[in-house]
């Protein structure tokens, strides 16, 4: 049996955190990604860095994406 994949296995300076272009610096909404070279992506609060980021894999993070852009209302407002 292969020993799964752990996301949060890296380090954080290896990615370069990106602000989300609909965060607004104003209104406290801000969300931040960090993605890494084998399709690893972490999603962060930059409000409030100390606190856990969220780590999916690549596989994980395209279901993600995908249930958004098919307008799944469970994952839209």
């Amino acid at each position: 049996m292969r020993d799964r994949h752990n996301p949060y296995d890296h380090e954080p300076t290896d990615a370069e955190w990106v602000k989300s272009p609909f965060s607004a610096d104003d209104n406290g909404s801000c969300v931040v990604i960090a993605r890494f070279d084998n399709g690893d992506v972490w999603v962060g609060d930059d409000k409030n860095p100390s606190r856990p980021h969220l780590a999916f894999d690549q596989a994980e993070w395209t279901a993600f994406i995908q249930a958004i852009e098919a307008r799944d209302p469970r994952f839209t407002a």
